[in-house]
């Protein structure tokens, strides 16, 4: 297992290679029946694109990745029951520390409909042909999305937002994950931003849909209170969640 590592952001450039990953059958067969106990059990996930990292080469403050396509039922697979190790799903994915004007962090816990129930995670998510720019990849484009999909953030509401920009590059890990990191300050406190959030939901239901977040929590900027949410018991973390804040709090002291 690679070591975590948090670096402040990098230019970082992302080419799809314009290939399908190639599994070997018996681990495709595991794969496959993977998926359809899952659908058969009720869940009702979607075998979209995922993208795999490939190759990485960093030069100074530069990081140039390749990236091949697989599908959802493979990133779960790996995730969920065995790494697959050079057949595993090694991604690159986006997240946004979200600051309240009165020194909040607000990320949020997983809600039951989705497939990472539970865990508490910046809001952010996998690149997808959406973001796809000829043949790389728009990370903005992809944040900006995610934001107004799961916190109903505009990041060109120049009212609310103050501040919106890449902040950090994770690596390493268990699964030798690539999380780019953005960073978003509001115009607002928390208190105003869960007003606006609940209204948010609210219209969500109206039409029948569910939060992304099961939970929004709001967490003081301050190293203590980092350090003490980061040590309870039992909270279910994504994996980039712990390295990133003892970063984030080290830049506190």
């Amino acid at each position: 297992m690679k070591q975590y590592k948090v670096s402040s952001a990098k230019e970082i450039t992302v080419r799809f290679s314009n290939k399908e990953v190639q599994l070997p059958e018996a681990i495709q067969s595991k794969i496959d029946t993977y998926w359809n106990e899952l659908i058969a059990s009720g869940k009702s996930y979607k075998r979209g694109e995922v993208f795999t990292v490939t190759h990485k080469e960093i030069r100074g403050d530069a990081v140039n990745i390749l990236v091949e396509k697989t599908d959802y039922a493979h990133y779960l697979y790996c995730q969920n029951v065995d790494a697959l190790d050079e057949n595993g799903v090694h991604i690159i994915h986006t997240a946004v520390l979200v600051e309240a004007s009165d020194n909040y962090y607000i990320f949020g816990e997983m809600g039951p409909q989705t497939s990472r129930y539970g865990i508490i995670q910046l809001c952010g998510g996998g690149i997808d042909n959406d973001d796809l720019r000829g043949e790389y990849f728009d990370f903005r484009h992809n944040i900006t999305k995610e934001l107004q999909e799961e916190l109903d953030i505009d990041v060109t509401d120049i009212s609310r937002v103050t501040y919106f920009d890449e902040a950090y590059l994770k690596e390493g890990g268990p699964t030798d994950k690539m999380t780019v990191v953005f960073r978003v300050v509001l115009n607002e406190t928390k208190s105003e931003f869960f007003e606006k959030y609940d209204a948010f939901v609210g219209r969500l239901k109206q039409r029948g849909t569910d939060p992304e977040f099961g939970k929004i929590i709001a967490l003081k900027k301050d190293e203590q209170e980092i350090k003490s949410f980061f040590s309870r018991e039992g909270i279910k973390l994504d994996e980039y969640m712990k390295p990133l804040f003892e970063r984030v709090a080290s830049e506190l002291e």
